[in-house]
């Protein structure tokens, strides 16, 4: 594309500049409520190092799909014995989101007379 076909664009942003209408990127900062990561343990130096350790012991990195399709983990059961423990209960199930835990729960727990209160 030559600098000419740009030249529209270029005006466009110009004018919404002048009226203050200009978005732009800006580099985060303060806590994230905004994303999956509010807690802000993307970035944590020991998580890095759990990761980078978990690795060389050759656990596999990333999703790869479902418990359900790609089969259980010693990880898994493993992560789901450490939870049970510490919150001092015989089991725990870990899901792999929210919607899927939601959806494990409100198919299976509620009986007919049971009341649901619930945000959107």
């Amino acid at each position: 594309m030559s600098l000419s076909a740009l030249a529209p664009y270029e005006a466009m942003l110009v004018g919404l500049e002048r009226k203050s209408r200009l978005r732009t990127l800006a580099p985060r900062h303060g806590i994230d409520f905004t994303s999956n990561d509010y807690l802000g343990l993307a970035g944590a130096p020991c998580l890095k190092a759990a990761i980078s350790a978990a690795i060389e012991e050759g656990v596999p990195a990333g999703a790869g799909g479902s418990r359900l399709l790609r089969g259980n983990h010693a990880e898994h059961e493993a992560l789901e014995a450490e939870a049970a423990a510490f919150f001092r209960v015989e089991k725990a199930l870990y899901f792999g989101s929210g919607f899927a835990a939601n959806v494990a729960l409100f198919s299976s727990l509620p009986q007919r007379a049971d009341l649901i209160v619930h945000d959107a």
